[in-house]
């Protein structure tokens, strides 16, 4: 099935998807930094990879994305898209670092961030995982400097049939009185979509 199709109803169980999923990470990303941290209501959206691109700040903005493998039941991936305050203040937590191009982090950055991504995307696959009896499995994160453009490309080279459209959840945290803006994208192929409904009990 095509993203494009679906009803008010689907729509609204992917933003309670999105919406759990952030929670659910934003408490486990609390505990990884050792501080509270808010988080306002996010922003959860089913959008066309052109309009997702935009959301994002366009094409030709430079970002980290952080992309984890969805397999088990379902066939599809998450990616984090990091950009660089969001990088720095996620670093300057375990050492102090300015840094100067999100393009260019050293193996200890990477580091850093590839276990924020694995906790806080397995927040997202066990709230999936709850609401559906679904067994989901992700893979290790893999880290892709670039261009906007270049990240929304990774679903649509990676499925045999991949979704028209990707959810979109647009997290705002509260770190130190600070506010920073993350995202996360949910993209899944057609028929792993279809299989999501079904055992959620939506009509496709």
């Amino acid at each position: 099935m095509d993203h494009k199709d679906l009803n008010e109803l689907q729509l609204d169980v992917m933003r309670e998807i999105g919406n759990i999923g952030a929670g659910n990470a934003c408490t486990a990303l609390s505990v990884l930094l050792g501080t509270a941290i808010d988080m306002s209501v996010p922003r959860v959206q089913l959008l066309g990879y052109e309009s997702t691109a935009e959301q994002l700040g366009g094409e030709d903005k430079t970002v980290i994305g952080l992309k984890i493998e969805i397999n088990g039941d379902l066939d599809g991936m998450m990616v984090h898209v990091v950009e660089k305050r969001f990088a720095e203040r996620i670093i300057n937590t375990f050492y102090a670092k300015e840094i100067e191009n999100i393009a260019s982090l050293d193996e200890m950055d990477s580091s850093v961030l590839n276990e924020m991504a694995n906790i806080t995307s397995g927040a997202y696959a066990n709230s999936i995982a709850t609401l559906t009896g679904l067994f989901v499995n992700i893979g290790t994160p893999n880290q892709i400097p670039g261009k906007v453009l270049d990240i929304m490309k990774l679903p649509l080279t990676a499925f045999v049939k991949p979704g028209e459209h990707v959810l979109l959840v647009d997290e705002e945290f509260t770190i130190d009185d600070e506010h920073i803006s993350s995202n996360m994208i949910l993209a899944l192929e057609s028929d792993s979509l279809a299989k999501l409904f079904a055992r959620l009990g939506v009509q496709v």
